[in-house]
């Protein structure tokens, strides 16, 4: 498994130095360790590690780091070499290899090259991952999760092939819509699959588009994801583009305004965490569906606030302006780049209170009901026509999808991540009972 490296197990390069160290003595030499979660500015060094922090920890290991936001990796000197990155090698559109000012070279930092990395790094044996999946599948019921979207971006009929081998062979686990890299939805067409292929267990979904500026330059342009968007919607799929910052929401609501419509799903904007009044506007106008994570005003609130000038505040993860202006609203964790219980998200969507209680955009606050409609029925009806005939509801006619909790939600919203599951059903059948 990754090793953690979250800031509730590392606060500091030396805390991600003894993790990586433990990593290594449990792990043949020579394989590869994987770690994630670090998160820089919570860091005591308020930097990045570096490829030379690494070596110390494991010096006879490849060492792939991963940034909490997923945005950025740290490899260590022997992880360079084997995925054969050196002084001359030049950077993936979009990407950017950190170097060192004395001479150039890299210093194991990289920005936006995971699709680069996962291409080069062997993924682990199918017996480590069924156990890997499985492991996450009780935690997910555990929390009362009944349904997951698998978004990453690059996913091909080759991942498609591997989740319908784990979805027979693990059970029990909640049901899976698995989204298609937009890049490669051609590879689907050619099978006869379109967006709602499969079943209630395992079905396929948006085409996802990832969309960034975090090079300093939006990539793709404002051009490319306007014929992207058009692309998947002229093969039958609506598309979910990735839109951290208000320069990315604001092309994506236009690429969308200007993509064919998809009869049985909305298009999608993802995150929409920089939302100020240019950009509401823009997204209402479009018709999107915003897909939001009001986890993260729990768990980065602290550092927004101390990062994050005091005017753009009120417009990050923007959730009851969404719904007032009458934009379909689904909420999600982004996991594992938040935590996956939704009890978190629910209270900082009535609260917006970040971990230390701190308030952050109180005019965003949502009501109990509201909150969790946007969890259930919301979700639902974000992943098209079938879902939101089978999901979100406990109506006659509906899959039997019920998560008993050990409270009333809306008696103590304050105290919302404390609630438990004791019980989540699927289909009529009992999955978790805690």
């Amino acid at each position: 498994d990754a090793a953690d490296c979250g800031p509730a197990r590392a606060s500091s390069i030396a805390d991600i130095r003894r993790v990586i160290r433990a990593a290594a003595a449990r792990t043949p030499e020579g394989e590869w360790i994987r770690a994630r979660g670090y998160d820089h500015a919570a860091l005591a060094e308020s930097r990045h590690p570096t490829r030379h922090d690494l070596d110390e920890a494991a010096p006879r290991h490849p060492v792939r780091l991963t940034h909490r936001s997923g945005h950025a990796d740290v490899l260590s000197s022997a992880a360079l070499a084997r995925v054969g990155i050196a002084d001359s090698t030049p950077e993936p559109p979009g990407a950017t290899i950190s170097r060192s000012l004395e001479d150039g070279s890299p210093d194991g930092l990289l920005f936006e090259m995971g699709e680069y990395l996962d291409a080069k790094i062997p993924p682990p044996p199918y017996h480590v991952l069924r156990e890997r999946v499985a492991r996450a599948a009780r935690n997910l019921l555990s929390l009362g999760v009944t349904s997951v979207q698998d978004a990453t971006h690059t996913n091909g009929a080759d991942r498609w092939n591997l989740l319908d081998r784990l979805r027979q062979s693990v059970r029990p686990m909640p049901r899976v819509t698995m989204m298609a890299g937009g890049a490669r939805v051609s590879e689907f067409a050619e099978r006869g699959m379109a967006f709602g292929f499969g079943d209630d267990r395992l079905r396929l979904g948006h085409a996802k588009l990832m969309a960034t500026a975090s090079s300093g330059v939006q990539n793709p342009t404002a051009s490319e994801l306007r014929r992207m968007a058009a692309d998947c919607a002229d093969a039958g799929f609506p598309v979910a583009i990735h839109a951290v910052e208000s320069e990315i929401a604001a092309s994506a609501a236009d690429a969308i305004s200007r993509a064919p419509k998809i009869a049985n799903a909305p298009h999608r904007i993802e995150h929409c965490a920089e939302c100020p009044p240019q950009v509401l506007d823009a997204v209402a106008r479009c018709g999107a569906t915003v897909v939001t994570q009001p986890a993260f005003i729990y768990e980065g609130g602290d550092r927004y606030l101390a990062t994050i000038a005091r005017a753009n505040l009120p417009h990050l993860y923007r959730t009851r302006s969404l719904a007032d202006r009458g934009i379909p609203l689904a909420f999600g964790s982004d996991a594992p780049i938040a935590d996956p219980n939704p009890m978190v998200g629910l209270q900082a969507a009535i609260t917006r209170q970040s971990a230390s209680g701190a308030s952050l955009g109180e005019s965003e606050r949502m009501d109990a009901i509201s909150a969790l409609s946007a969890y259930t029925l919301g979700s639902a009806k974000s992943a098209g026509a079938t879902a939101a005939r089978n999901l979100g509801r406990l109506t006659p006619g509906r899959l039997a999808d019920i998560v008993i909790l050990d409270r009333d939600i809306a008696a103590a919203p304050d105290a919302l991540g404390e609630a438990r599951a004791v019980m989540t059903i699927i289909g009529g059948e009992v999955v978790w009972d805690g």
